[in-house]
């Protein structure tokens, strides 16, 4: 039996940054075939769903 510890990590972005952040994950990640979901939001408080926008843009600073 192969034991190894593991960490859940979430990250906020939107659909459209995605695939970005899916090729960043793969390319920092050891193992061959990570997990990497996309889970959708179906609602939020219009405060929170902005900073989402936001913090995500293409100019937001990277």
């Amino acid at each position: 039996m192969r034991r190894s510890d593991e960490w859940l990590v979430l990250m906020k972005t939107t659909l459209g940054r995605f695939e970005q952040l899916a090729r960043r994950v793969r390319e920092l990640h050891s193992y061959e075939v990570p997990q990497i979901v996309a889970v959708p939001l179906v609602a939020g408080t219009a405060d929170y769903l902005e900073w989402i926008r936001r913090e995500t843009s293409p100019d937001s600073g990277e």
